[in-house]
C-alpha cells in the first residue's frame, strides 16, 4: 500500500467513526461523501457553519477559551438571549458566526489544483494549498462570512433589543452559508 493510500485509509476510518458518533454536522456529510468515494480526495476535518458563544480569558488565548454555546444551524432568539442574559462565567463571551471548513488530503498537486478551481469556479474565495509532503496536499476551503463580538465582559454589554437584531443577522449568515456550501456540494459533485 502507498503512503497516499494508507493516509487515505486512516482518515476514511477516522470519518466513519466520527460519522458514526454523531461529529459529523448532517449539512456537509453529502460534499464530504462525494469527495471520500474519489480516489484522489479524503476529507480530514470539516465544519458545516456555526453560531457560537465563545467564554474566554482577557488574553483570549485558545487553551483558556471553551464552547459556552453551540449551534450548528439557525438560531432562537430565546436561546442566544437567555445564553447571554444567564452568563456568570469570568473573562468575556464572544458571539461568533464561523463558515464553512473543509480540510482535504489530495493525492497529489495535480487533484489538489483541480478541486481548488472547481471551488473558486462556484464562488469560494477561500481555497487553497495549506501544506504539501511526499503523502499528501492539504486543501483548505472556507466560507467568507464571519462575525465576532463581545457581548459579556464582566457585565452585560447588549441589550435584548440588539440580541434580537443579532439572531436574525446571524440566522442570515448561517443561511447564506448553506446556500454556499450546497452550491459546492453541486459544483463538485458535477465538474471533480
Amino acid at each position: 500500500m502507498s503512503s497516499w493510500e494508507s493516509y487515505r485509509a486512516k482518515h476514511l476510518k477516522k470519518y466513519e467513526e466520527a460519522k458514526r458518533s454523531g461529529a459529523v454536522d448532517p449539512p456537509i456529510v453529502p460534499l464530504l461523501e462525494f469527495l471520500n468515494q474519489r480516489a484522489d480526495y479524503v476529507t480530514t476535518s470539516s465544519c458545516s457553519g456555526r453560531i457560537t458563544l465563545l467564554s474566554t480569558s482577557p488574553s483570549e488565548r485558545k487553551g483558556e477559551s471553551f464552547f459556552y454555546r453551540k449551534w450548528h444551524r439557525p438560531v432562537l432568539f430565546d436561546e442566544l438571549w437567555g445564553a447571554i442574559d444567564g452568563y456568570s462565567g469570568g473573562g468575556r463571551l464572544i458571539l461568533k458566526f464561523d463558515p464553512f471548513i473543509l480540510h482535504v488530503g489530495a493525492r497529489d498537486v495535480e487533484s489538489a489544483l483541480r478541486l481548488i478551481r472547481v471551488a473558486r469556479n462556484a464562488g469560494i474565495k477561500i481555497a487553497g494549498i495549506q501544506s504539501a509532503d511526499e503523502t499528501k496536499v492539504h486543501v483548505e476551503l472556507r466560507g467568507i462570512d464571519s462575525v465576532s463580538l463581545p457581548v459579556w465582559d464582566g457585565s452585560l454589554l447588549i441589550s435584548e433589543e440588539y440580541a434580537r437584531y443579532l439572531t436574525r443577522y446571524l440566522n442570515w449568515k448561517m443561511l447564506r452559508n448553506q446556500e454556499r456550501l450546497e452550491c459546492l456540494y453541486r459544483a463538485v459533485s458535477t465538474d471533480l
